[in-house]
């Protein structure tokens, strides 16, 4: 996610000359139905987007990127990796075989348990977080969470500020990421979407609960809120401070994870075993 740090510094992509366009339609092999939401991006390049509702994508890459490879996922299908150069040769239409999606174990809770929080729920500080929204769809902000035993996931939030013309509305997908060998892997769990709007903020805070409880096991965690879409003549501004925190991010679809050296008001309520 492209993000400019006002009244302290930006952080600003360098510019790279662009080569050529490309469109795509990604469907079930199994169904022909479209893929829809899936994440589309060169690996580990801050280049990405997301399909639409009909399956379908356009992506600018720079020539710069023409030794790279670009990936197409999503949770529930067989991913498939092409080489950028090669991206002529590929069909109109793209198409991802079925996956298993692993089902949540379900296990009672513990009597004793207790309820903590990751990440940061104020939004006080100086330093603001702007989302570019012309090139939202496929960023993420992730709230790390470490599991000593097992965990249950029940509520997400954040906070933005609501002076000039903030978000209206966006579609958010939520994303767990489990740290494996030094990398952290999306997990293969049902999607869970929702769907924001302004008019549910209260003091600037939405809240989301979760319709089930997410469980997981011991390990370390990403917990990703993810942009669906595009948007343009609005502003997704979070405030925040320096060394209160570090929030992960990606700039697109399949780039790779980075750490911002300060919490973004992202958090997660969750149950723990103690």
């Amino acid at each position: 996610m492209k993000l400019l740090l006002r009244a302290i510094v930006c952080l600003i992509l360098a510019s790279v000359s662009i080569d050529q366009g490309y469109s795509r339609t990604v469907l079930s092999e199994s169904t022909r139905e479209p893929i829809v939401y899936a994440n589309v991006g060169v690996i580990n390049r801050n280049v990405g987007t997301v399909t639409d509702t009909s399956g379908h994508f356009s992506l600018k890459i720079p020539s710069d990127f023409i030794n790279d490879s670009i990936r197409i996922s999503s949770i529930g299908y067989v991913a498939r990796t092409f080489a950028v150069k090669d991206i002529d040769n590929l069909p109109d239409t793209i198409l991802l075989d079925d996956d298993i999606i692993r089902l949540s174990e379900v296990v009672v809770k513990p009597q004793r348990i207790k309820q903590k929080t990751a990440g940061r729920k104020s939004a006080g500080g100086f330093i603001y977080i702007e989302v570019e929204g012309y090139k939202a769809a496929g960023q993420g902000l992730a709230t790390p969470l470490k599991v000593k035993e097992r965990a249950w996931l029940k509520e997400l939030g954040f906070t933005i500020l609501t002076e000039n013309r903030p978000l209206s509305r966006m579609k958010f997908r939520v994303n767990v990421y489990r740290k494996e060998q030094d990398q952290y892997i999306l997990q293969n769990f049902n999607p869970i979407y929702f769907d924001y709007d302004k008019s549910q903020l209260e003091n600037g805070q939405f809240t989301y609960r979760f319709p089930d409880e997410i469980m997981l096991e011991e390990g370390n965690y990403y917990i990703e809120l993810e942009f669906l879409e595009n948007f343009t003549n609005e502003y997704f501004i979070m405030s925040t401070k320096p060394l209160t925190g570090k929030t992960r991010y990606r700039y697109a679809s399949q780039s790779a994870w980075e750490t911002l050296p300060f919490g973004a008001p992202v958090y997660i309520e969750y149950d723990s075993v103690e």
